[in-house]
């Protein structure tokens, strides 16, 4: 599947170009960068290991989410129509947060499941 990257309400996000079946893989995250310790823009793929994407940056939060993170991939929690937004929760992926923020959806700040 392809995603593209648009600007909506100010926001950078990730969007699917066509349909996606629940359970497909929407993305593969790159690991050409790996850190130990988390960034605002990357991933977390593993216990102590995260990763910058290029496409991975602009995946939104959402507290209800299209996808989720598995390993390096971006795989879909619903079937996803075209032109709808990727995201996946932060607080079920990310143990911590660089940068805390308050959700859109919840209106609670998102700092990681282990803070």
């Amino acid at each position: 599947m392809k995603v593209y990257q648009k600007n909506k309400d100010d926001f950078c996000g990730i969007y699917a170009e066509s349909f996606c079946n629940e359970g497909s893989v929407v993305y593969t995250l790159t690991d050409t960068i790996k850190l130990l310790n988390p960034t605002r823009t990357s991933i977390r793929i593993q216990e102590n290991m995260h990763v910058e994407d290029e496409i991975g940056r602009y995946i939104n939060h959402s507290c209800y989410p299209t996808c989720k993170i598995d390993g390096l991939n971006v795989v879909a929690v619903k079937d996803i129509q075209q032109d709808q937004e990727i995201t996946f929760n932060y607080t079920e992926n990310e143990d911590f947060m660089a940068s805390p923020f308050k959700c859109k959806c919840c209106d609670r700040i998102i700092k990681g499941n282990k803070q």
